[in-house]
């Protein structure tokens, strides 16, 4: 099988979209598959062993031109999304995107043998703009192999073992709920620093919009409860504030998947989120809250923390065990090749 990924710019594919793919092509030709990443587009008509396309994003103004000769070549192709159809991301510049979506990008989506979600609720997001559209659901899987390290990351960073760590560990955007969270520990600032906690803020965004959030935070905790601004930390360094935390927190407002709260749970930390991910079932799991984005909500479930003992290395342990066995790419991975060839079976069909 030969797999040709179609990607936007590294300086486009920002958050867990990056390690997402990448994380998908070293499983695939790990597993034997043939991949290649932005080839030249002349190579879809060179040869005639079996190939197919798949298209990772939107927005790119080479994607439709290169799906209009594979709907001319006869070779399949996928598409997906990542979240860039998603409610609040359509509502960023949606002026645009209306325009731009309705002459040129819908024809390159009506055109994939099937749209592909990470999760049920971008399945039925994309659902409303193609209703007739055969929505395959396919999830994520873990980027690197990383487990509980909570005694030695702490030593690492210089916490104290007293500190009760709140991380935000993601780009500092307001579809992230950042300020959601500065409120909500700043209704909560006599229990949170009886409770020795600390907010740590690892991320980086808009110069202006970061400076917002720090008057914001010096208003409503006024120097009670301290807060640390780490600035961007990525790659292989954000894994030691994964490991030390005690409480990872994305309320954010839209996650098609949010790689970085399956980041935090395969190392055994606990997270807070928003209905607005897909991990409906991290409660059931006894990995954390999930609530509606919100001050109130939100405040709640960070009570319910403050009230209860800290975690256990034996709690940490269970957790990023169970996820690890249900979100390694051994588990989830196999159902990526079983789709790519059955794409390929119904070409041949045709």
């Amino acid at each position: 099988m030969n797999l040709l990924f179609f990607e936007p710019p590294p300086s486009q594919r920002v958050g867990g979209l990056d390690r997402a793919i990448r994380s998908l092509e070293s499983f695939l030709k790990e597993s034997g598959v043939t991949v290649r990443c932005n080839p030249p587009e002349d190579v879809l008509g060179k040869t005639r062993d079996k190939k197919m396309v798949h298209f990772h994003g939107l927005w790119q103004k080479n994607f439709p031109r290169v799906s209009a000769k594979c709907r001319r070549l006869r070779i399949p192709y996928v598409v997906s999304p990542h979240g860039m159809l998603e409610p609040w991301a359509w509502r960023h510049k949606w002026w645009k995107k209306r325009v731009y979506f309705q002459l040129i990008e819908r024809r390159h989506l009506a055109g994939a043998a099937r749209l592909v979600a990470t999760s049920e609720t971008e399945a039925v997001n994309l659902k409303s703009f193609f209703p007739a559209s055969n929505c395959a659901v396919l999830p994520l899987g873990i980027p690197e192999a990383r487990g509980p390290d909570y005694e030695g990351a702490r030593q690492s960073l210089g916490w104290k073992s007293s500190e009760l760590i709140l991380l935000f560990l993601s780009r500092i955007h307001p579809k992230k709920g950042l300020d959601l969270l500065i409120k909500g520990l700043a209704s909560l600032r006599g229990i949170a620093t009886s409770a020795g906690a600390r907010l740590v803020v690892v991320g980086d965004g808009s110069d202006n919009y970061v400076q917002n959030l720090r008057r914001l935070a010096e208003e409503e905790l006024g120097g009670v409860l301290p807060i640390t601004w780490v600035g961007g930390v990525w790659d292989h360094r954000k894994w030691t504030y994964l490991q030390a935390a005690d409480l990872m927190c994305l309320p954010s407002h839209s996650e098609n998947f949010g790689l970085v709260i399956l980041e935090a749970l395969q190392v055994g930390t606990p997270v807070v989120t928003t209905d607005q991910t897909p991990w409906s079932e991290l409660p059931g799991w006894g990995g954390g809250w999930i609530v509606r984005p919100g001050v109130e909500p939100l405040t709640e479930a960070l009570a319910e923390f403050f009230s209860q003992p800290r975690w256990t290395a034996e709690q940490r342990t269970r957790l990023a065990a169970d996820i690890q066995n249900w979100f390694s790419w051994k588990k989830v991975g196999p159902a990526y090749i079983q789709f790519y060839e059955d794409i390929l079976h119904e070409a041949r069909g045709r």
